[in-house]
C-alpha cells in the first residue's frame, strides 16, 4: 500500500483527547481500519477492564491469514522509549504502539526498531510479512492537544544544566552511568534529560547503549534559550577604580566561589575591544561584593553579580591571570541570551570554539 501525503490536522477537527488506554487503542484502530483496503478486518481479545486496552490486535487478510500484534499503549512517548518497547517483545512478536501523538523523531525511532504504531491524530505505520501488510499515513505534524506556546520539553533547572554542560564539555562516546558521574545529577534526572535531548535530536544514542554523538552547538543554543544568566537573581554595582581594578581584586580572592562569565570570559579566547560590563556568578553575591568594595546601584551598573540557578556554572572553570572564568560553553550560552552586542559576541566565541574544539572539549574518562 502506498504512503499517503502528509497533512496538518487542526485541533478543532479532532475528537476530544483520549484519556484511557482503551480510548488510545480504539482511536489507533480506527486510524488503521480507515487505511486498510476492503476485505481486511481487525479484531482483538476482550480487555482486562473497561479502561484497559486489549493485549493483542489481530489483523486478518482476505485470504484468512492473521497477523498478531502485541498492543503497547502510552499517552506520551519519547524517542528513547522505542528501544524499551522493542526489548520487551520476544524475537518473533510484533509490537503495535498506540499513543495520543507521536512526533516525527519518535516515529523514526519506532520505524528503526521495527515497531508498528498509530496515534490519535492519524499518524500510522503497520507492517507484517505474513500476511503482507504495509500501511502508512500521516496525521498531524504537531501535538494538537498541547497548550499554545508550550514547548515539547524544556532544558531548564539544575539537572539540565549539569547534563548539557557535561555533554558539551566532553568529547567521545559516553554511557549514561558515565554521564551521571560527569554531571553530578541524580540517575533519574539524568535519564530524563537524556530522553529530552534525544527527542529533540540534539544527541544520538544507541539502543540501551552509549551516547555516540552530541550536536553541541544546537544543544547549547536550545539550553541558552531555556535558561540563561539573564534569568538569575542579580544585583548591579559600581566599581571604584573601574572594572580592571575589580578583576585585580578577584585575583586576590582564591578561596571565593565565583566565576566571571559573559564578554570578559569570552575575551580570554577571542579579540575584543573595550569591555564595559563585568558579569560574575557568585555563591554568596553579597559577601563577594563586600570583598570587592562594590557599591550597589539601580542604574548604570558596571558590575553585575548573579546567584546561579545551578552550581554547574562553577564546573570546569579556567584561571586567567588568577581570575576564575567560566568554561567557554557557559560563556557562549550566557552571551547568546544576552542583550545588545552579546549575541554577536556569542557568535564570535562560537567561531573560536568550532575551530579549536580539541582545546576545550575534554576526552571522556580524562581529567574533569
Amino acid at each position: 500500500m502506498a504512503e499517503n501525503s502528509p497533512t496538518d490536522i487542526p485541533a478543532a477537527a479532532l475528537p476530544p483527547k483520549p484519556e484511557r488506554d482503551v480510548d488510545l487503542y480504539r482511536r489507533a484502530v480506527a486510524t488503521l481500519r480507515s487505511a486498510l483496503p476492503a476485505g481486511w478486518s481487525i479484531a482483538s481479545a476482550k480487555s482486562a477492564s473497561l479502561a484497559a486496552a486489549p493485549e493483542r490486535m489481530l489483523v486478518t487478510a482476505p485470504t484468512g491469514e492473521v497477523a498478531s500484534f502485541h498492543v503497547i499503549t502510552a499517552r506520551g512517548v519519547l524517542a528513547g522509549d522505542a528501544a524499551k518497547f522493542a526489548d520487551a517483545l520476544s524475537d518473533s512478536d510484533r509490537g503495535f504502539v498506540c499513543a495520543r501523538y507521536l512526533s516525527d523523531p519518535v516515529r523514526r525511532q519506532l520505524d528503526g526498531r521495527g515497531l508498528s504504531y498509530a496515534d490519535a491524530t492519524g499518524n500510522v505505520s503497520v507492517h507484517a510479512d505474513r500476511p503482507a501488510i504495509w500501511v502508512r499515513d500521516r496525521g498531524a505534524d504537531a501535538d494538537p492537544w498541547r497548550g499554545p506556546g508550550r514547548p515539547p520539553a524544556q532544558l531548564t533547572g539544575d539537572p539540565a544544566a549539569r547534563v548539557v554542560r557535561a555533554l558539551a564539555d566532553h568529547a567521545g562516546a559516553v554511557t549514561v552511568p558515565e554521564l551521571i558521574a560527569l554531571a553530578g545529577a541524580s540517575t533519574g534526572a539524568t535519564y530524563r534529560v537524556v530522553e529530552t535531548l534525544a527527542e529533540r535530536e540534539l544527541i544520538e544514542r544507541l539502543p540501551r547503549g552509549p551516547i555516540t554523538r552530541v550536536r553541541w552547538v544546537p544543544m547549547l543554543r536550545a539550553w541558552s534559550s531555556d535558561s540563561s544568566f539573564q534569568d538569575c537573581q542579580s544585583l548591579g554595582y559600581v566599581a571604584p577604580g573601574g572594572v580592571s581594578a575589580v578583576l585585580a581584586r578577584l585575583a586576590g580572592l582564591p578561596d571565593a566561589l565565583y566565576a566571571v562569565t559573559g564578554s570578559h570570559a569570552a575575551a580570554t579566547f577571542t579579540e575584543y575591544g573595550t569591555l564595559q560590563l563585568l558579569q560574575v556568578y557568585a555563591d554568596d553575591p553579597d559577601a563577594l561584593a563586600r570583598s570587592l568594595g562594590l557599591r550597589a546601584v539601580e542604574d548604570g551598573a558596571t558590575v553585575v553579580i548573579a546567584t546561579p540557578r545551578s552550581p554547574a556554572v562553577f564546573d570546569r572553570t579556567l584561571l586567567r591571570s588568577g581570575v576564575r572564568m567560566v568554561a567557554p560553553t557557559q560563556a557562549f550560552a550566557d552571551l547568546l541570551a544576552g542583550r545588545g552586542r552579546h549575541p554577536e559576541e556569542a557568535e564570535r566565541l562560537l567561531d573560536w570554539m568550532t575551530a579549536h574544539e580539541s582545546e576545550w572539549r575534554l576526552p571522556v574518562g580524562g581529567p574533569a
